[in-house]
């Protein structure tokens, strides 16, 4: 990883999240640079936690921010008003807010959301109190290809009619019985 010095309006969105002790991964342009000394950053995108408490802390760390649904200055075409909202239940959702947008998704294609990113991420300090898990380069490239992670079945398809708590747990004892088989 680099000495990557990022725009202050990322460095304060982030910076917000984590003071409200949001437990998050993050992704995207920003992580993407992070592993690969620059490039173009548009924005930032994180993988929050799914429980209760987090999600509670990520709607008052969105808030501190003045956040409204929507990015590159358009507001989101549902129309919706967050505050009044699961945020679960609206992801993958972009905000714009008084620093940079802010794209949150609990579980992008390819993952099993937050616990399967934070499995290989690792801390990067962003600056003095912004030091956020980073996802690893390999689940970036799951991530932009939407592929299943390696330790999961072929085929996620027996899992689908089960609640998303069940599938978390089936595929934790996955991995689990596969990391105690001889290879």
């Amino acid at each position: 990883m680099s000495d990557l010095e990022l725009d202050p309006d990322l460095i304060a969105t982030l910076r917000a999240v984590e003071r409200h002790r949001v437990e998050y991964v993050l992704v995207g342009d920003v992580a993407d640079a992070i592993h690969h000394h620059g490039g173009g950053v548009s924005g930032i995108a994180i993988v929050p936690g799914s429980y209760g408490r987090n999600v509670e802390r990520l709607w008052h760390a969105l808030d501190s921010i003045d956040a409204e649904l929507g990015s590159d200055g358009r507001p989101d075409a549902r129309g919706l008003d967050w505050r009044r909202e699961d945020l679960r239940n609206i992801a993958p959702c972009s905000f714009m807010t008084t620093y940079a947008d802010l794209d949150i998704d609990f579980q992008p294609a390819g993952t099993n959301g937050y616990r399967d990113l934070f499995e290989d991420a690792v801390r990067h300090q962003l600056a003095a109190d912004v030091r956020p898990h980073i996802a690893s380069v390999e689940d970036l490239g799951r991530l932009s290809r939407g592929t299943p992670p390696a330790a999961l079945p072929p085929s996620s398809k027996p899992l689908a009619g089960l609640p998303r708590e069940l599938q978390n747990l089936a595929t934790a004892e996955i991995r689990a019985s596969r990391a105690r088989t001889p290879h």
